[in-house]
């Protein structure tokens, strides 16, 4: 008997648990992101709707690919496995996940052993009580599966929060990484620079002993040294933090003793003219949200059937014993306990309808948050793309301008052997070229590192490294 009502019971559950449960299907997200006032007022450009059908697969990075060489790639490995907050982020979502756990035991009968005793000091009598109970909350309208769809899209969430730390910290590894290339490179120049302005200095002098200069010349030129020596000082101590900040990203001591050994490459490849707005969709942040929309639907449902009756039946099995006379053996009298109850509330000042109104706010915030996620990765793309274009334009003007200087140069020198030129109008030419080949490393440097703020700005999914 106790079985047919048992196997009954199961099946009336099933049907009950499905009355009021939905799916966060994509027509209802679909939905809920059309509500979004930034979405209203943001058009989209035609070039990024157009190519919204094309293809992942076949988008080309060999423009990031020659971005990378061995010593880059084994730090960024280095990084993702040691990096420090990499791994306190793992153990945030090892949290997430044990708490999806306990949202889906929910769904679930609990069971718990019940043991008591009880002795008559007076008669001696003693009576012996082991019980087992079995409570299941049925889920008549699905609260305890959205609480559990909740918690699991709210782990998928967190995962990809988690892979866009990782690219980040990808990111800044080999953004420092050539940050530091380009100190190395700086160090030397501003080095150049002074021994050009030494040599400046020594013309000073020996003009000055003949009649030729004066005493004002040599001060300001001695001025001058002095100050490029603080300034190579201050790039000296620039250099050693960022080799820091390389060490502190890779998971190791920041005692700046990092070498890097690489020099800039020339880039070559160029930038492709379309990119397919599936790229943006697929960023980490961006899917983030789209799951936290996902959680906010289940969660609205959630504080909606709150509000609704409860069915709860409870089960219980237990013996008995005693040495009171007459009373079988101890544990020879079996206990079965079968109900149910249901609860439905009635007065409580408002609250459970509250409760849905700040979920519903939260889930407007929400969508307005994946609609702010969304602009954002456009305008980095653009603002990535507009930077490297200008980048280009000026690195091409800056090496015509080198290119021009340094003609001038070899002509100055070939003025000096005929005698119609001096040492001094060179060293001026020479400490003018040196300004501009600094210049032109904070161009190699800014181009390098606008690549990579596009690469992210894609969703920096083309790379294993990144």
């Amino acid at each position: 008997m106790l079985k047919k009502i048992g196997i009954t019971g199961a099946i009336i559950l099933s049907m009950t648990s499905c009355i009021g449960y939905k799916n966060a299907t994509p027509d209802n997200i679909a939905v809920l992101k059309n509500t979004s006032e930034i979405k209203a007022n943001t058009e989209i450009p035609d070039k990024w709707i157009q190519d919204k059908g094309q293809d992942t697969l076949g988008f080309s990075y060999q423009w990031m690919n020659e971005l990378l060489n061995s010593e880059l790639e084994a730090l960024i490995n280095e990084g993702l496995a040691h990096n420090a907050d990499i791994i306190v982020s793992k153990e945030k979502l090892n949290q997430i996940e044990l708490s999806m756990d306990i949202a889906a035991s929910n769904l679930y009968p609990s069971v718990n052993a019940l043991a008591n005793t009880s002795n008559n000091l007076v008669s001696g009598s003693h009576i012996g009580n082991l019980q087992l109970k079995a409570n299941w909350e049925v889920d008549l309208w699905g609260k305890n599966k959205s609480s559990q769809m909740s918690m699991a899209n709210q782990y998928y969430s967190a995962a990809f929060r988690q892979k866009m730390l990782k690219q980040s910290i990808a990111a800044m590894i080999a953004k420092t990484y050539f940050l530091n290339i380009a100190g190395q490179y700086q160090e030397q120049k501003v080095n150049q620079y002074i021994t050009a302005t030494e040599n400046l200095k020594k013309i000073y002098s020996v003009q000055n002993k003949v009649g030729t200069g004066n005493a004002l010349d040599i001060s300001n030129i001695e001025s001058e040294i002095i100050l490029l020596n603080a300034y190579l000082e201050k790039i000296k101590n620039g250099n050693s933090q960022s080799r820091r900040s390389l060490e502190m990203l890779c998971g190791r001591y920041p005692e700046g003793l990092l070498k890097i050994n690489a020099a800039f490459s020339a880039l070559k490849q160029e930038l492709p003219s379309q990119f397919p707005l599936r790229l943006l969709e697929k960023r980490s942040d961006i899917m983030a949200q789209q799951f936290q929309i996902e959680s906010s639907f289940y969660e609205v449902k959630e504080t909606k059937t709150a509000r609704l009756p409860a069915l709860n039946i409870t089960r219980g099995f237990g013996v008995a014993g005693t040495n009171v006379a007459g009373i079988s053996n101890l544990f020879s009298n079996p206990l079965i306990k079968i109900g149910g109850g249901l609860t439905t509330p009635i007065l409580n000042g408002g609250k459970l309808k509250k409760n849905v109104e700040i979920e519903t706010s939260e889930q407007r915030q929400v969508i307005e948050e994946y609609a702010k996620s969304v602009l954002v990765a456009f305008s980095e793309v653009e603002s990535a793309l507009a930077n490297l274009s200008s980048i280009e334009k000026q690195n091409g003007f800056q090496k015509d301008a080198i290119s021009a200087l340094q003609k001038n140069i070899d002509l100055t020198k070939k003025q000096i052997q005929v005698g119609s030129n001096n040492s001094f109008a060179l060293l001026q030419k020479q400490r003018d070229l040196i300004k501009k080949e600094m210049n032109n490393i904070d161009l190699d440097l800014q181009q390098r590192i606008e690549r990579i703020n596009l690469y992210m700005a894609l969703g920096a999914n083309g790379l294993d490294q990144f």
